[in-house]
């Protein structure tokens, strides 16, 4: 009967410590994700008639700016802050004026931000 509850006491101190180091994999996964989306993108396709940028700062707030050079020689320019989350490859984006953008996201093997619901060019990080 002794060796029965040895073997049952190890099998069920496996499992659990196996179930507990999946969880924290997960979460640590989902902060390195996070953490890869701080600081500065832009879009690769910039040039000196446009440029499109995102913003990312640790506190979950950011902001995005476009510039758009008009053939008359002036430029149209915004900012727009938004407060921003992420859960593993979804990106979302809550701006101050009331709108919300939520999308997949990923970083290819060239540290590109691809962001589907933000047009389907890449952003470089600066």
């Amino acid at each position: 009967m002794k060796p029965y509850k040895s073997l049952k006491a190890t099998i069920l101190f496996l499992a659990i410590t196996t179930l507990l180091s999946c969880n924290n994999d997960e979460k640590n996964s989902n902060t390195d994700q996070a953490k890869n989306l701080i600081g500065v993108w832009q879009r690769s396709d910039f040039s000196a008639e446009y440029d499109y940028k995102l913003y990312f700062n640790t506190e979950g707030n950011g902001y995005s700016t476009e510039f758009i050079a008009q053939p008359d020689g002036t430029a149209i320019s915004n900012l727009r802050p938004f407060s921003w989350s992420s859960s593993e490859t979804t990106l979302t984006l809550d701006y101050e004026d009331g709108a919300t953008e939520s999308t997949s996201f990923s970083i290819n093997a060239s540290g590109q931000l691809l962001a589907s619901g933000l047009g389907n060019v890449p952003f470089n990080k600066l």
